[in-house]
């Protein structure tokens, strides 16, 4: 800092005066010039003198000090220093960016932006001039990227699936898997991970190239509703990964099955790989589906249904084993948790598989004898949703008694009802 500036420094940033100065900033860079007023409400005796010294006029007693910018500009210009307003700011806060001065080097980025992009593209283009025009799924990336560019000029997500894309070009044969490829070429074997900067960015790709699904992450509303955990979409992301040479995990999707015949009474687990390659051949005409690990353990020790457990959201293997026995004539019988969660799987089988779902134990029957029992409120953001749910479910009454009663109720609290059913549907006709 120069002499000069500790000088005005000194003279000025004096602690009646700080008030008055973080005013006048702000008005300073709203404006763009000394203009218009600021006013200090409560000012104390420190600030009433300082502030009088300066302009040269006694507000001894003055509690609400108006201060015309233009009036403190004369005064600064009669002082000793010989200062403008913007030159006495520069001064105390090392330069002050006025309005205008924000909105041309908003602008300046935004050109460098998108000459980065372009640059950077190359015969990728076509995509990333869809996104940025908002005819690609990818809005959220587009924001990211503009931020990361502004703080240090270069995007490397962005440049690492560009590479990663222009490996892809013809798609391999076979495909590789999506961790060798993201090792491979970016040097670490999750840089591809969907929840990664440029895994997001593959995504969108894959999105935009083969599907049309908005690849942005999900907000809060739409993963309360479900429609951004509909396996649904996963099966059709495994497409699209697999139509551009990428394999993705089908080891870690696995379904657990108990009393399969011909299998034994003991739970037994398939990989989404093993059914693929080896589907089963001997399909029970009814399937029990339960949400919840523990409901699925005493419901196979217990019962000699079969029955398959969905641990929460069904992954690709489980719902692959229930296309499997609904194609082939067999009836879904699902239950699941009285809550947000349970209800949106609940309806997401009940949206796949038609009149093959049949809700077990899931209406508002069931509900209303065991709220009673219910011990975890519902939020208020969880009524709202349900709200939402009401028209959209297997039994348009179940939301509403949730709504009223208020409370979740949980497969648990009840597995004593579904030991007794499977037992039922189990036992040979007479």
């Amino acid at each position: 800092m120069s002499d000069v500036n500790s000088a005005i420094r000194a003279a000025l940033m004096k602690p009646g005066l700080a008030r008055l100065w973080e005013a006048v900033r702000a008005k300073y860079q709203s404006l763009g010039r000394a203009g218009g007023s600021v006013v200090l409400i409560g000012a104390t005796p420190d600030e009433q003198e300082a502030i009088g010294a300066l302009l040269g006029i006694n507000l001894f007693g003055e509690t609400r000090i108006k201060v015309p910018l233009a009036r403190l500009e004369a005064a600064l210009l009669q002082s000793r220093f010989g200062l403008t307003l913007g030159d006495a700011l520069a001064a105390l806060f090392g330069g002050v960016a006025t309005r205008d001065d924000v909105r041309a080097e908003r602008e300046r980025l935004e050109h460098a932006f998108r000459a980065y992009l372009e640059s950077t593209a190359g015969d990728l283009r076509p995509w990333l001039e869809a996104m940025w025009e908002g005819r690609a799924p990818g809005r959220g990336l587009v924001a990211e990227w503009r931020k990361l560019f502004a703080e240090i000029g270069q995007v490397p997500p962005l440049e690492a699936v560009l590479r990663v894309l222009r490996a892809l070009d013809p798609p391999p044969d076979p495909p590789v898997r999506l961790a060798i490829l993201a090792a491979r070429h970016l040097g670490d074997p999750h840089a591809l991970d969907r929840t990664s900067p440029a895994g997001r960015a593959l995504f969108a790709w894959l999105a935009w190239r083969y599907g049309g699904l908005d690849a942005d992450e999900p907000d809060s509303a739409e993963i309360a509703d479900g429609s951004a955990q509909d396996e649904g979409t996963s099966e059709a992301a495994r497409a699209w990964y697999l139509r551009a040479g990428i394999r993705i995990d089908d080891v870690s999707p696995v379904v657990h099955v108990a009393n399969w015949p011909g299998m034994g009474a003991s739970p037994m687990a398939f990989t989404l790989a093993s059914l693929d390659r080896a589907p089963l051949r001997r399909l029970p005409p009814r399937v029990l589906v339960v949400e919840n690990p523990a409901v699925f353990a005493e419901l196979a020790e217990r019962s000699p249904a079969p029955v398959v457990c969905s641990y929460g959201w069904p992954n690709a293997a489980v719902l692959r084993l229930l296309d499997l026995v609904t194609s082939a004539g067999s009836d879904l019988w699902y239950s699941g948790d009285f809550d947000l969660g349970g209800l949106r799987i609940g309806r997401s089988l009940w949206r796949r598989y038609g009149p093959r779902f049949v809700p077990w134990r899931f209406d508002r029957a069931m509900y209303d004898s065991f709220a009673q029992f219910g011990r975890v409120s519902l939020s208020e953001e969880e009524r709202t949703h349900l709200t939402r749910l009401q028209e959209a479910l297997w039994d348009s009454d179940l939301a509403v008694s949730m709504q009223a009663f208020g409370v979740k109720v949980f497969q648990e609290q009840f597995v004593d009802t579904l030991v007794e059913d499977a037992m039922e549907v189990a036992a040979p006709p007479p």
